[in-house]
This record gives C-alpha cells, structure tokens and sequence, in this order.
C-alpha cells in the first residue's frame, strides 16, 4: 500500500509541475468528446463523474449539454483550474462517493496514471448505478507514431523518457501505462456485463497512412463497459 501511495502522489507532483501544458478547453467536434456523446446518448440529466477531470474541459462541454457532473482529480494545481463544475482533490483508488452515485463515469486519459488498474475497475463499477456506463479513452500499445509513422508509439516514449521528455521521466517514481486493446477489454468484463472497444481516428490521422486504413494503428482507443456485476442502485 505505501508503494500505491508513493506512485499517486507522485503522479499528482508530476501533474501540478506541467500544469501549464495541459489545455483548460476541448472542441465541441474532438473525436474523444464525440465517442463520449455516442455512447452516454443525451447527456441532460445524467448524473456523471468525471475520473481525472484535469481542468475540467471535458466536464464542462457535459455541463453545457445539461448534465450533472462531479470532477475528480489528485493534481491541485489542474482540479483548481477545473471553473464551473463540481469537483474534489481524490484518488481514483479512493473515490470519496457513495454506491450506484453515477449513471456514467468517464475516464479520458487518465487510466494510463493509475497505480492499481483492478482496484480502479471496481471502484468504478462500485460508483455506477445498476445501468451505468463507464467509458475509458486511453492510448493504445500498439500504435504508431504520427510523426514517423513507421516507429511504435512505445518506442518513441521510452526514448523519450531517457532523454527526459516524457511525462515521466526515467527514474521517476510513477510511469504511464499504454493499453493493449483486448487485455484491458478482459479485465473490464469481470466487473461488467457488456463490453467492447474500437480505435478512435484523430483529425491529425485522418487521411493519412497506415492510420486512416489500420485502425489497430491508431493512438487512442475507446473501451464501454455497460451494466456493473453487483453494481450500485438502479
């Protein structure tokens, strides 16, 4: 337990030094908010949870649709930022919510951070109301790079971590983790009742090759996992 504690902090540590970075605004036409509406249909009314709201940008293009959404971040310098919605300073392993508390639960970039993946599922399927929804929007391990498309997006990031620009650097106490499509599908469908996944084409990739007609290709993936196994209330 104090390794999970050591790597979460670490993460939040990471998060509040590049804050900067990280963009406060989304596009009403991203193709990550766009899978999100696809799958939640009409937002108004839903009660959702924003795992990893970062500064919220997500969170409030759901608002505007007339949801009811709860922010949660471990990284103070990015929830402060997080305006107009509801939010709190919390693990994703520590959810301070009670049972069945969420019609849907979306986690957008933000699994890769995670210290205890299994523990995380469940939590989520703790929070989801019996027909609930999690979405997950993460990277894919077996993408390739845009800009040399010909080199493996991992390869390109543990690169990167050697020389220090990644978002963890080598050495660092915490790492992010890339997702083989079908591993993290299974680990899904312990906890839940339906599930699949797709890649998601980002407006960099369209009509370029191989990601326009490889879709295993491509940097991001959706996962849904609908209906949790012993769920919250209905």
């Amino acid at each position: 337990m104090t390794r999970v504690v050591e790597f979460e902090a670490a993460v939040a540590r990471r998060f509040d030094d590049l804050a900067d970075r990280f963009k406060s605004e989304v596009a009403i036409d991203d193709p990550r908010y766009r899978a999100v509406l696809d799958r939640i249909g009409p937002p108004r009314g839903l009660r959702i949870l924003d795992l990893g709201c970062g500064k919220g940008r997500f969170a409030r293009r759901l608002v505007d649709q007339g949801a009811g959404v709860f922010g949660l971040d471990a990284s103070l310098r990015m929830i402060a930022e997080a305006n107009g919605i509801e939010r709190v300073l919390a693990s994703a392993s520590r959810p301070p919510f009670r049972s069945g508390s969420f019609d849907a639960i979306v986690a957008i970039e933000s699994f890769e951070h995670i210290a205890r993946l299994e523990h995380a599922i469940d939590e989520c399927a703790r929070l989801l109301a019996r027909a609930g929804v999690l979405i997950i929007i993460d990277k894919n391990i077996f993408s390739m790079n845009l800009k040399r498309p010909w080199l493996p997006n991992a390869v390109v990031n543990a690169i990167d971590r050697r020389r220090g620009l990644a978002m963890y650097p080598a050495g660092y106490p915490a790492s992010e983790r890339w997702f083989n499509p079908a591993g993290l599908d299974r680990l899904l469908a312990r906890r839940f009742e339906r599930t699949s996944f797709e890649s998601l084409l980002s407006h960099d990739e369209r009509e370029r090759f191989p990601f326009e007609r490889f879709p295993s290709t491509r940097l991001m993936y959706v996962w849904t996992a609908e209906r949790p196994r012993g769920g919250g209330r209905t």
